[in-house]
Parts: structure tokens; sequence; C-alpha cells
């Protein structure tokens, strides 16, 4: 009896203490609840407080419309969704309640990358939304979900022969994207500003938006009334831009885009191991723009419209959207771009000498690729449409050993040549 109140004793002083400390880490914790922490974000020598207003969220989906017919019809069929944050959850909308709001805050559209399906597709529209907290003033983010999902399947097809596919058809996808884009876009009165952004995939749609609302014509598709003048407030945002880098130079596919816009701002990286495949896929074996960014040389009389960026080495070798809301740099870019009232802040302006540091990149992928005498490759390639035609004529260049060995499937996922977040 003696020995047994002791251990008793002691068991209920321990459960007191436990109670004490555990009441004590609740007002702690709802003490620091109170006292919020807002995230300064440090861009380009200048802090940006995180805790600003979060943007107006919209929603715009075009997955269930024609994808390359019938556009005018389809056109009519677009679902349009707003952000209700009293509520929680997102109620539909007319267009004509989406065009009533845009006079009032800037606009920045978001096209999303290939391969994704629209739940992968949300996921990078919150990453972004949240992000964005770190733009001043108030703003709108439209989110564009197109049809980026995998169309062709592994069935009756090797793995380099699906990812061809698949890259090509949702190429054509994201040019009659654009002109869905590019007649939503016409209807608004641009008092306010408003930026067609697209990373990966979705630039292709940002790229051809602008181009046809300068005048220019896609695949025989043309925007009614549109002519080759400049829009104040029209701005465009290729984030890590999966097209050929030459496209959007006067004269070329996109030539018109620089007609139409006040301002264009593009990332490329030198490092990034999906983009460097490119050429593999490019109709005329060219560099992609994310990859090499833009000759501004040959853009003549609208030099002053480009804002270019490297975003290595934040972005180390990613190609994802992730490794950009990641890089403070590029944030702060998209603030200044998008939404303005950044007044020490703007793009970082390109390196000049391109060539050397992709043949520095090459020495990083030398152990996993065959080495490219990329330095040679950009004196070659010229930007004139009578050599785009001499190279269009000639037959797309062998693909390495390594893609015809019976490890090419391997090595390709390994690789992300057709990665699901593309």
């Amino acid at each position: 009896m003696n020995t047994s109140l002791p251990r008793d004793f002691s068991y209920g002083r321990f459960l007191r203490l436990a109670t004490i400390a555990l009441l004590a880490s609740v007002a702690v914790a709802a003490f620091a609840s109170a006292q919020v922490q807002c995230d300064e974000c440090s861009m380009c020598n200048s802090c940006l407080n995180c805790c600003n207003s979060a943007p107006e969220l919209w929603v715009i989906n075009t997955r269930h419309v024609p994808k390359c017919s019938n556009l005018d019809n389809g056109f009519e069929c677009i679902s349009y969704q707003r952000y209700d944050r009293c509520r929680g959850c997102f109620v539909k909308e007319s267009r004509e309640s989406f065009l009533a709001q845009e006079a009032s805050m800037p606009t920045m559209f978001y096209l999303h990358g290939n391969t994704l399906k629209h739940k992968g597709a949300m996921k990078g529209f919150w990453d972004l939304y949240e992000k964005l907290r770190c733009c001043p003033g108030q703003k709108r983010l439209v989110c564009w979900s197109w049809p980026a999902q995998r169309v062709f399947k592994m069935k009756g097809l090797r793995f380099r022969e699906m990812v061809e596919k698949n890259l090509r058809i949702k190429y054509v996808y994201a040019e009659y994207q654009g002109y869905y884009l590019a007649k939503l876009v016409d209807q608004m009165s641009l008092t306010q500003r408003v930026t067609l952004s697209g990373h990966s995939y979705g630039a292709i749609s940002s790229s051809v938006a602008l181009h046809l609302m300068g005048g220019g014509c896609i695949r025989g598709l043309t925007l009614a009334g549109a002519e080759p003048v400049e829009r104040p407030n029209l701005r465009g945002a290729m984030i890590s831009a999966a097209f050929d880098y030459d496209m959007l130079l006067p004269g070329h596919r996109y030539g018109q885009a620089f007609v139409s816009a006040e301002k264009i701002f593009s990332t490329f990286n030198c490092h990034d191991k999906t983009l460097k495949k490119w050429p593999d896929t490019s109709w005329h074996g060219r560099e992609a723009l994310g990859y090499i960014g833009m000759p501004a040389r040959c853009l003549g009389q609208y030099r002053h419209k480009l804002c270019q960026m490297n975003t290595y080495p934040e972005n180390k070798r990613s190609h994802y959207l992730s490794a950009h809301l990641k890089n403070n740099r590029f944030v702060s870019a998209i603030c200044c771009i998008a939404f303005g009232g950044c007044k020490s802040c703007g793009p970082m302006v390109a390196k000049n000498n391109v060539a050397a540091e992709l043949a520095e990149a090459d020495k990083e992928t030398a152990k996993d690729e065959e080495p490219v005498t990329v330095a040679a490759k950009l004196e070659s390639q010229v930007d004139s449409p009578e050599l785009a035609e001499e190279k269009a004529a000639k037959p797309r260049r062998a693909t390495s050993s390594k893609s015809t060995t019976s490890g090419s499937r391997t090595s390709h996922r390994r690789n992300r040549v057709f990665g699901s977040r593309r």
C-alpha cells in the first residue's frame, strides 16, 4: 500500500503537467494565428507584400467545344465560371457578365501546357492564383482550360510514335484555341491592361490570338475587323514557349503578334530538359523559343516591345510552371507586365551570348544525350522564309541511336519527353 501511493501520485502529476502543456500550446497557436505574418518576396531588389488581395478568379472551359472545325458555333458554347469566395465554389456565369467586369481591373489570361486534364490544370491554376497575391492592386485571373489531355494511347504504337502523334495533334488544337481566345478578347474594351499568357503549348494559343488580332491569318482563319495596328493595353507573356524561336518574327507564322501587342514578355532557359528535344518535333528543326529566346535584332521597329528573361539558374533544368512560381524574379516580372503598380522592378534583360550558355547546357547533359554543336546551329539558322522552305524540303534528321534501341521507352520516360505535367 505504501509503495502504490507514490506511483499513483506521480502518474496523476504527469497527467496534470501534460494537460497544462497542451493548453499552453493551443494558446500559443491561437496567438500566432492572430498575428498573421505576411510573406515578403524579395524581387528585383524590391519587396512585394504577398498579403495583397487575391485576384478575381474565372475559369473558361473549351474542352467540350469543337477543336478544329465549326469554331464560330463552338465559340457560343464556351462555358464561363467565376469563383465565389463567400460560397467557396465556382458559379456559372455568362460571357456578358465576364465582359462587363473587364473595365474595372486589369486581366491576365493564363493557358496551361500540354497533356493536362482539367483536374491537373486546376491545380496549376490554384497555385498561380495564390502566387498572384504578391501583385498589388485589384486584378483578375482568367484560367483557360483547353483540351490538352492525351489523345493517342500506347495501344498499337511505339512510345516515341505515341509521343510524336500527341505533340503534333495538340499543336493543332492549341492554334485553333488561339482563334477562340482572339474572338473573346476582341470583344473587350481594353480600357484596362489585358495580358495573354501561356505556358509551353499554351503560349502557342496566346501567340495565335495576338497574331489574329493584328490582322494575321492562321490555318485559313482571320478575325473579322482586325487591322494591323497596335492595340493599347494588349500584352503577351510567353512562359517557356514550346514553338520555334523565330515564329513571332515579322513575316513569320505568328508575325503579326508584335504588331497588335504593346509589349510581349518571354522567358527562356538554355538548360530546360524538355525543350532541349524540341528540334525533333519542330517542322523546320528549329530550337524552341523557351529554350534559346528570341533574336531581338530581327524584330526591327518592334524591338522595343520585347522583354526577355532568362529563368536560369532559379528554374534549374525544369520546364514546369511550379519552378517558375518559385522564381521571385519571374513572379515580379509577371506582376509588372500584367498588372503594373511596381516601379522599381522589371524583367531581366536576356543574356547576349546565348550560344555560350547553350554550349554550357550541352556539357551538363552530355552524359545522358548526344552532344549538339548548338553554337554552329544558331549561326546557321537564318531567319529568312527562303531558308525555312529549303529546310522544310529536307528530310527530318534521324533520331539518336538511343531512341531506337529496345530501352527507348525507359529512356524517354526518364528524360520526360512526354511528361504528365508538360
